[in-house]
């Protein structure tokens, strides 16, 4: 499995040319656009967007249109969309029978928004998108196949909804379209899509669905929170998630297991399944992603270092491996750490430790950092200050760096 993913992103403009949002499009590489199933491919857009890329980074402000089957819409894995952010759109081959037309009416009222994409004039699509008309806020034309006089005298039946015209290849097309009325435009006379390439953190599939049953059983949230804290990629994920959603914490989260509290069990469940949903189309885990590894390292190394100076109490453990998963995310989500803390709203005690190495906490992500790049006489004068022997240093890496073999779950 490659270590990089890829989405492509093509801008939709406003009538004053200014853009509005974006389309999210699945690519397997550089190069390969589709997958056998719509399912595997919106799942991984989801994943990607929400999970690795982080929706900002990707649109800013802007909507996020992206493409939906009956197989996702009919799935509690929609309820993992941030209903302000997203435009979901119906695929032009979407059979919307009783079940689905209910599912579509009930998110609309809940305040999702809907597009109709490739909208024709052929008698039996008409048929099939009359019943769920009221409940779509964008229709979608491509205009390299649209009968432009037939859309003309049929207008009307789309009034107050808002006209999208796809695939403008030209000025001359692009002004006839906004002569009629129609309020956004995309195409590659426009802007032509970006491939935007990132580094991937892959959770391991059987850690998700072992995450996954815990959730769906009688087990205490503690006992979740200390499985969460086995897989590393999942909590990296769930903070880019948590950062893509929007949430609004009552109070500051101080640990992981405080973000899973909060988020609580069904919607844990729901986000579990999107990655499985993503990872099903895709086989082996057998490669490891470097970022995982260094995460258990500096988590093993915190540890080891807090147990040998007798301060293992939990809550203080706990504190140190959110500081270690926080740590790795300015390289793995490639943004500025002090952008990524200020969005996830961690408190202070946890920034000054990373920002500027201050308190316990900071000071001991300080010597892990020279203990990572092998800084001898810094590493030596902080375990000083830690009231450690220098032939700590040896007995910590050993314990601690020595049995790569942990770091599979």
């Amino acid at each position: 499995m490659s270590n990089f993913l890829y989405i492509a992103k093509q801008p939709i403009f406003g009538r004053d040319e200014h853009i509005f949002g974006y389309e999210l499009y699945y690519r397997r590489d550089d190069q390969e656009m589709t997958l056998p199933d719509k399912r595997l491919a919106t799942a991984s857009v989801l994943v990607n967007i929400l999970n690795q890329m982080g929706l900002h980074t990707l649109v800013g402000s802007s909507k996020a249109f992206i493409n939906i089957d009956a197989k996702i819409l009919l799935t509690d894995i929609i309820y993992t969309i941030p209903k302000d952010r997203f435009v979901l759109e119906l695929n032009e081959d979407i059979q919307i029978n009783q079940k689905e037309y209910e599912c579509i009416k009930a998110l609309h009222k809940n305040g999702y928004s809907f597009a109709l994409d490739n909208v024709t004039f052929d008698q039996d699509h008409m048929a099939n998108i009359k019943r769920v008309l009221s409940n779509v806020d964008y229709v979608k034309f491509d205009t390299t196949s649209t009968d432009f006089e037939l859309l003309k005298e049929n207008l009307g039946m789309f009034e107050g909804k808002k006209l999208m015209a796809q695939k403008i290849e030209s000025v001359f097309v692009l002004t006839a379209y906004k002569d009629l009325g129609f309020d956004f435009f995309q195409g590659f006379y426009l802007a032509e899509p970006e491939l935007i390439k990132k580094n991937r953190i892959d959770p391991h599939h059987l850690g998700v669905i072992r995450l996954f049953n815990l959730l769906q059983g009688a087990v205490s949230m503690h006992d979740i929170c200390s499985e969460f804290e086995q897989h590393n990629e999942i909590v990296l994920q769930l903070l880019q998630f948590v950062n893509s959603g929007g949430f609004n914490f009552e109070t500051t989260p101080k640990t992981v297991c405080d973000v899973l509290e909060y988020i609580g069990k069904k919607p844990l469940m729901q986000w579990l399944m999107l990655i499985v949903y993503a990872k099903s189309g895709r086989t082996g885990d057998q490669d490891i992603n470097p970022c995982s590894i260094l995460v258990q390292n500096r988590v093993d190394l915190m540890l080891g270092i807090l147990k040998r100076m007798k301060k293992d109490d939990e809550a203080l453990m706990m504190q140190a491996r959110f500081v270690a998963l926080l740590s790795l995310l300015e390289t793995v989500f490639e943004m500025p750490l002090p952008l990524i803390l200020a969005e996830l709203d961690v408190e202070d005690v946890i920034k000054d430790a990373l920002l500027d190495k201050v308190g316990d906490l900071g000071k001991l992500y300080a010597l892990v950092l020279a203990l990572e790049k092998s800084d001898q006489e810094k590493s030596e004068k902080l375990l000083l200050a830690y009231g450690l022997e220098v032939e700590s240093t040896w007995h910590i890496l050993e314990e601690h760096l020595g049995h790569p073999e942990k770091i599979i779950h």
